[in-house]
């Protein structure tokens, strides 16, 4: 239920999809169906699929690599994901209207066909949803602190291997380790995430978490849902701000 609520512009945009479905009447459900009988099905499609891609976007949210990826990859990876098991439901439909495929060709033509149409709603969702929790104003870029790295202390700096240059986007605590964030890349560092907020500038970035730092100029949004506050970083990443550093953020600007 508090993912139901969660997502309930997502929900009504998948309403709005499928009218937009019922008037275009694909795979010819134009001529098959009476104009409301069509709306209400493809609405009935476009809520079934759109749930089953909002819970597989939100499972890969967990994942380290997904968080690196532009929102176009992150769409069609999930779309990918999803389409697996809106084929299974298309087959145990097509088996229940006796219409279940007999040949390899059938069973590749109706998998074809859910993929389709599971694209057709799952990317503009995750796209959509991408846009809005972007459409949080942060800071003009030229008003906030350049990311360079004459603001890190140069221990912090040579303890970095030479790939991930300077342009640290965000740090975040693994096990006994610090997983470091750039444009460049990640590795992993045997440190302290206390003793590497004290190497780095504060006009740089801040701690936002127990297990995360952020730097100021990744941040690119600002998601609030109720009273958890996330960041939307320019790689894509969702780090979560904690109750904790909220206020010191919140006078600082970051909110």
């Amino acid at each position: 239920m508090r993912l139901v609520k969660r997502w309930h512009r997502e929900l009504s945009l998948l309403l709005a999809i499928g009218v937009l479905l019922g008037l275009l009447g694909p795979y010819g459900t134009f001529s098959c169906f009476a104009p409301a009988d069509r709306v209400g099905y493809w609405m009935l499609r476009s809520f079934h699929v759109g749930l089953v891609c909002l819970v597989v976007f939100h499972a890969m949210t967990k994942t380290r690599s997904y968080a690196t990826w532009s929102p176009a990859k992150q769409a069609l990876a999930g779309v990918i994901v999803a389409s697996v098991p809106c084929a299974l439901v298309g087959f145990a439909l097509a088996s229940i209207f006796r219409q279940t495929p007999s040949t390899p060709l059938e069973v590749a033509n109706l998998y074809g066909r859910v993929t389709v149409i599971t694209m057709m709603v799952g990317i503009p969702l995750h796209l959509s949803r991408t846009a809005f929790a972007r459409g949080f104003a942060f800071p003009p870029a030229d008003a906030r602190p350049a990311r360079t790295a004459a603001t890190i202390e140069p221990s912090f700096l040579r303890r970095l291997p030479a790939r991930l240059g300077a342009d640290l986007l965000y740090i975040e605590v693994e096990d006994h380790y610090l997983r470091i964030h750039t444009s460049k890349g990640n590795d992993l560092l045997l440190m302290r995430l206390s003793d590497a907020v004290v190497a780095l500038d504060a006009t740089l970035g801040r701690q936002v978490h127990r297990s995360y730092w952020v730097a100021r100029r990744a941040v690119s949004a600002v998601e609030r849902d109720r009273y958890r506050v996330h960041l939307i970083l320019s790689n894509g990443a969702r780090i979560p701000v904690s109750r904790t550093f909220q206020p010191k953020l919140r006078a600082a600007g970051w909110l």
